[in-house]
């Protein structure tokens, strides 16, 4: 006996805003504007203090697939938890307030799930809004080939505006760990990776919004929290699935990262920190040369106002 045919998949949209009143109607309006019609837009203000609850209050209102939350300032990874308890979808798919998506964006991830039912992930890739309204077309990474832990390890090639999933994968992942304000997305995808494959659609679905107040903007404290949370991975739930030398060499190459990064600011104390990181991982003469040059000029430096990331 045929099985009956499959309901075309309902995606719960989910987008957290905080304090992006200059962008976030045009989000919302770019989830409005997709061809493909079955999905709700969770939209949780996290505390905004610029307009933009108003903003989403009134958008919500004149669109019932819309529903609009708002909590105190807790960090995105809280914001989407939240939008993750009143979420009806069986799919799950991100916008951040400050990026847009292509109007077909719902519809290649529904073509994409059509065309393997039995996957659990997939992704596709963006392009890049400039401030000055143009726009630069980027290639898209492992658009070629199913990948998993090993390469999201290596690199970090997934986008919030790009990513889609059952929500039974992250009911079995367990929820974002909202301790980060940066890097949550990557630890999740991370745990994500001991349950499934990442599925590429070979598309663009969106633009990512470039600004000066960019969350996910390279700084040697951000360097430092991504080599924390991959640490943490690959010591723990990680640790079958990835070579020690592969480990090493990734690790390593974020905390020689973090200290370029802290010695172009003048932290040279952090940046010596970050460099000794390195070289008890993998000993070079470009680490011993940089960690001996950060402590000489540390007394003339700045210092960073946060603590070291440990998890």
């Amino acid at each position: 006996m045929a099985e009956p045919p499959r309901e075309p998949p309902f995606f719960s949209v989910i987008m957290p805003v905080y304090n992006h009143a200059a962008y976030v109607a045009d989000a919302v309006r770019s989830v409005q504007a997709q061809t493909y019609p079955r999905w709700e837009l969770i939209v949780v203000d996290d505390g905004s203090t610029d307009g933009s609850a108003d903003i989403v209050d009134s958008l919500a209102a004149s669109d019932g697939r819309i529903t609009a939350v708002h909590q105190a300032n807790a960090g995105p990874a809280a914001a989407r938890n939240k939008a993750l308890t009143l979420a009806r979808g069986e799919w799950l798919a991100y916008i951040d307030s400050d990026d847009l998506w292509f109007e077909k964006a719902l519809q290649h991830y529904a073509d994409a799930i059509a065309a393997n039912p039995e996957a659990s992930f997939f992704h596709g890739y963006r392009h890049r809004l400039n401030a000055d309204g143009s726009i630069t077309e980027l290639a898209g990474e492992f658009q070629d080939r199913v990948t998993g832990t090993a390469e999201l390890f290596g690199r970090m090639f997934l986008s919030h505006l790009c990513v889609c999933y059952r929500r039974t994968l992250i009911d079995r992942a367990g929820p974002y760990d909202d301790r980060l304000r940066s890097c949550e997305d990557y630890e999740l995808y991370l745990r994500m990776s001991l349950l499934c494959r990442f599925v590429p659609l070979g598309l663009p679905t969106g633009l990512r919004r470039r600004h000066a107040s960019n969350l996910s903007r390279r700084t040697g404290h951000s360097r430092m929290l991504e080599a924390e949370v991959l640490r943490r991975f690959a010591e723990g739930a990680g640790a079958a699935a990835l070579a020690p030398g592969r480990v090493k060499r990734r690790l390593a190459s974020l905390y020689r990262s973090a200290a370029k990064q802290y010695f172009k600011t003048r932290r040279f104390r952090e940046a010596a920190h970050a460099a000794g990181c390195a070289r008890r991982i993998r000993p070079t003469l470009s680490c011993m040369g940089l960690s001996l040059l950060a402590r000489c000029l540390a007394p003339l430096g700045r210092s960073d106002d946060r603590p070291m990331p440990k998890l």
